[in-house]
């Protein structure tokens, strides 16, 4: 019978994670080796406490010398000095001090390394994110939702990684927890016997509220993620919410997830607050049966001295405080676990669409781009495109035209490698186009699409996007033949002027223009035009057409058309119906064959 592996715990998770953002746990060393110094030196503090509040109230410490650790010490000093009780008092007291204040400077050094290492983990974990995001293709944005993907980048990549911001004080309260054991069995075994059922008594208390907080962990994720796409949905869409007045409506959904995250974050934060008092709370009362019971079974001079009773009782209320450090540990943990779920989830091959490039650099095409029997869907249980077979000549216009749904717009996706295409489906000069790196091949290709896309930049910058060492003297020819020059000109600070969230200060027809201009700079053997010229009006698209025109003499140039009446100097036109090839031809031959363009032609026409 086989047996399911174990899903990782928790901490195994948080290990992964680091695995998945390439850190070796190995720098976590030095601020752990930091607060295990500070841990020894707090119990070296301690030892000194008992001896000097013993010298005090006896007014002697001729008794040091025969102590088992600090004797051994003190025998090195000159004989004058340890006849002298004043002169000794003061080393021991100095020596204490000297102590705490090397043990607060190691602890300093600890929080500071652990915040630096926290600080890097983080800005690794949000690069990684980042670049996992790039790396998938468009089919898992379609799939998704982007206020998601925002708030694992900026929220949960913070709360993932908040048990590493804390592990030099989980270290440090561990070694602090056995330097305390070992005092308290100096001063007193017997005691400490009775002592230790304290600390299951905390234990169990801090483990119930632990698996609540583990629990309520994934609600938290899941309504975080629910807000986030919310708010970026509702934002990017706000003239749809501005047209039908859903403003009071919208507002109430979003307040609704809003309130119920807050309702299960105050949930966690009441069990994560309840641990520190509700551990003070049974530590003070077994404490105090312990010390209670111990005097009636054993009596007090069978215990210890009083000074050493004090220093002991000190030493139980700061070991119960370190081991809630420990158990509230686990809290912090289970309160990452959702947040980590979604980041592995993330960083995981499983079920994520790659379009990955070959190893073979495209030098350009030679003679022909081929679509062979290609049959394509973006889901298994709808085809886009079935059997599509037909020939895009090196040098001409080749026009694709059909109707609505008709499976375009997603042949120019696949040539825009958007999306990843069943092998030999495309090729180039014969070669599959899955042979060719991305980088090569996107380089002689490039894109002016009907949905214009545009970033919170200058015009400038996005003209230029994603291009290099741009003169001005290539800029300029551009926004020239793309017909921007009268609207440059008519700008305040020209091509340095933002143009607003995705081009919001421009009209239709001026992103469609930037958009040419981009394409143009760019230079490509290969330019697809996807309604290129579907944002304008009938004189600007007189303008642009003639731009085009130019653009495309000599160029293996792929054009989507609306408007048939744009297509007229076609080298081929190719008509695409219901995701199947039907014909092709030049638009005389077409029209007179009277088959599916002749009818879109004629109803264009009336």
């Amino acid at each position: 019978m086989r047996t399911e592996a174990k899903p990782p715990s928790a901490t195994g998770k948080l290990f992964v994670l680091l695995q998945g953002i390439h850190i070796h746990p190995v720098h976590l060393l030095i601020p752990v080796g930091f607060s295990i110094l500070a841990a020894v030196f707090e119990g070296a503090g301690l030892g000194l406490l008992v001896p000097i509040l013993n010298g005090f109230l006896q007014k002697s410490l001729a008794f040091v010398t025969d102590a088992p650790v600090l004797g051994n010490l003190f025998h090195l000093l000159p004989e004058s000095i340890l006849k002298n009780d004043r002169l000794l008092f003061g080393i021991m007291l100095s020596l204490f001090v000297a102590v705490y204040i090397l043990k607060n400077i190691l602890r300093f050094c600890a929080i500071t390394s652990m915040g630096y290492f926290g600080q890097r983990v983080l800005h690794h974990l949000r690069k990684t994110l980042f670049s996992r995001y790039l790396s998938f293709g468009k089919l898992y944005f379609d799939t998704s939702n982007v206020g998601h993907h925002s708030t694992i980048l900026q929220e949960f990549s913070q709360q993932a990684i908040s048990p590493f911001l804390l592990i030099d004080k989980l270290i440090n309260a561990i070694f602090s927890l056995v330097v305390y054991l070992i005092v308290l069995l100096c001063i007193s075994w017997k005691l400490t016997l009775i002592a230790l059922p304290l600390f299951g008594l905390l234990h169990l208390a801090i483990k119930i509220m632990v698996t609540h907080i583990k629990e309520l962990s994934r609600s938290i994720a899941k309504r975080g993620s629910e807000l986030g796409k919310k708010s970026v949905e509702i934002l990017s869409t706000i003239p749809l919410v501005k047209s039908y007045r859903t403003e009071r409506m919208e507002q109430q959904h979003f307040a609704e997830i809003s309130d119920a995250k807050s309702r299960l974050d105050f949930r966690v934060k009441v069990l994560q607050s309840l641990i520190l008092p509700l551990q003070e709370i049974i530590t003070l009362i077994v404490a105090t049966g312990v010390f209670v019971g111990a005097l009636v079974i054993f009596g007090r001079d069978q215990i210890a001295s009083a000074p050493a009773l004090l220093v002991y009782f000190y030493v139980v209320l700061n070991a119960s405080s370190k081991f809630g450090t420990v158990s509230g540990y686990r809290g912090i943990v289970a309160n990452a676990n959702g947040p980590l779920d979604e980041i592995l989830e993330i960083l995981s091959d499983e079920g994520k669409p790659f379009v990955r490039g070959g190893s073979e650099e495209f030098a350009g095409l030679k003679a022909a781009m081929e679509f062979r029997k290609l049959t394509f869907g973006y889901s298994d249980d709808r085809t886009i495109l079935d059997d599509v077979s037909f020939v895009i000549p090196k040098g001409k216009m080749t026009a694709i035209v059909g109707p609505t749904g008709s499976g375009k717009s997603t042949l120019i996706s696949l040539l825009m490698r958007y999306y990843d295409c069943p092998p030999s489906a495309i090729l180039l000069d014969g070669k599959d186009i899955r042979n060719f790196t991305l980088d090569s091949y996107l380089k002689h290709t490039a894109l002016v699409s009907q949905e214009t896309l545009l970033l919170h930049d200058s015009l400038r910058n996005n003209i230029t996007y994603g291009l290099h060492h741009v003169t001005e003297q290539d800029l300029h020819s551009a926004v020239d033949r793309a017909r921007l020059r009268d609207f440059v000109d008519t700008l305040p600070n020209g091509l340095e002027t933002l143009i607003g969230d995705r081009g919001v200060k421009l009209s239709g027809g001026e992103k469609q223009r930037v958009s040419i201009a981009r394409a143009l700079l760019k230079g490509s053997d290969i330019l697809i035009l996807d309604e290129a010229t579907s944002s304008l009006d009938s004189k600007t698209e007189k303008l642009i057409q003639e731009a085009i025109d130019e653009a495309v003499r000599g160029r293996t140039s792929i054009v989507i058309a609306h408007r048939l009446s744009t297509i007229k100097h076609a080298d081929k036109i190719v008509v695409i119906e219901n995701g199947q090839f039907q014909e092709e031809g030049t638009l005389e031959e077409l029209l007179d064959t009277k088959g599916v363009f002749h009818g879109l032609w004629q109803e264009q026409k009336f």
